[in-house]
């Protein structure tokens, strides 16, 4: 073999080997962009979500829980204290039903929770039941169970539960003729 066809051999050898490794770092780097450029359309996606529920749902909702509860606290205290313009208002017995009223109110506030009230997410429901069959074969129990959780979540009851609450509380204003600055 002469030393051209040797230095041609090693030239295509070196060349195949180049172009090859050219072509591999350019599939990794555009894979990894493409994973990147995912990821960043995910991570915007789930920000501007959660931002559009925060301002329309959680807000609105917590605001509405935390003067309900509020009210009732205050209530509550003003029931119990001595000298405020709401115990003389009531004999001893009628003073004593109120705060069970005003009690039994604020446990039911407590036990009300976001997930009960906000509005069911229609979009994520979808996707956990594209996703439940497989995750029902034991990849992931809690995964699954949350799932479940979606389907039989009862919000209605809960809703309807804080108008209840609400117009149990506006009665309870009224007898006592207390009038806010705000709307419950």
């Amino acid at each position: 073999m002469t030393t051209s066809q040797n230095d041609e051999i090693w030239s295509d050898r070196l060349g195949n080997h180049a172009e090859r490794s050219w072509n591999k770092m350019q599939d990794d780097f555009t894979n990894v962009g493409y994973r990147e450029g995912i990821t960043k359309g995910k991570e915007d996606a789930l920000q501007e979500g959660f931002d559009d529920g925060f301002a329309t749902v959680g807000v609105p909702l917590g605001r509405q829980i935390g003067i309900l509860r509020g009210v009732v606290a205050g209530l509550l205290v003003a029931s119990r204290t001595k000298d405020s313009p709401l115990s003389q208002l009531s004999t001893q017995r009628d003073l004593d039903t109120l705060r069970e009223r005003l009690e039994m109110l604020s446990r039911r506030l407590n036990s009300i929770r976001l997930k009960d009230i906000a509005p069911r997410d229609l979009q994520a429901e979808a996707h956990a039941r594209e996703h439940r069959d497989v995750e029902k074969e034991g990849t992931d129990d809690a995964l699954a169970e949350a799932f479940e959780e979606l389907s039989t979540t009862n919000q209605l009851d809960k809703s309807q539960e804080i108008g209840l609450i609400s117009n149990e509380l506006r009665g309870i204003l009224e007898s006592l003729k207390i009038k806010l600055p705000f709307q419950l």
